[in-house]
């Protein structure tokens, strides 16, 4: 540049306009506001696969803990804070299993996506379904006294989500661990 101010002939300026910045500036916030939505549906998918994980690894500790008990599942609360019988109270199932899982606190005790207090009162995001106490794991019975049946242990719904924390659906859904090892949603 002379003193003048004046571009010398041969040399070429190399500079944006406003224009050109704020056309720049508004296709990077629309490409943004049309990716955000996908990220954020990736994340909530991610916490249900990882919600999927955390049942089958309790699936398998279930299963190593039959193996160590003659077949038999767990006894234990369905909801702890309130029991199914207050003057024979039993364990929570993280307590239950903690031979399997090296601890009560367990992380797979916990949905990513639960959304209440779950694990912090329950010790779980888990509810154990505690019609199958102590019964043989490969013959599970149900129904009244008079008129019991065995269902199949693909059939026998373990653990499953407190409250439907997975997005999909109208109300969303529940993760289901089964008597099997198998994790399927229940919606």
């Amino acid at each position: 540049m002379n003193p003048n101010g004046d571009t010398p002939r041969g040399w070429v300026t190399c500079a944006f306009t406003l224009i050109e910045l704020l056309v720049v500036i508004a296709i990077i916030a629309v490409l943004t506001s049309l990716l955000l939505p996908a990220v954020s549906r990736t994340k909530d998918k991610a916490k249900s696969i990882n919600c999927v994980s955390n049942l089958r690894q309790i699936g398998l500790a279930v299963a190593v803990f039959a193996d160590d008990n003659q077949g038999r599942l767990p006894s234990a609360e369905q909801r702890p804070s309130t029991p199914i019988d207050a003057n024979n109270i039993l364990p929570r199932i993280c307590d239950v299993l903690i031979a399997q899982v090296g601890r009560s606190n367990s992380p797979i005790f916990r949905c990513p996506q639960e959304q209440g207090e779950y694990f912090k009162t329950e010790g779980s995001s888990f509810e154990w379904n505690y019609m199958f106490n102590d019964q043989v794991l490969e013959h599970i019975q149900v129904g009244p006294p008079f008129a019991r049946f065995t269902i199949p242990p693909i059939n026998a719904p373990l653990l499953y989500d407190y409250e439907n924390f997975h997005m999909g659906g109208t109300n969303g859904y529940k993760n289901v661990l089964y008597g099997d090892g198998h994790v399927s949603s229940l919606k």
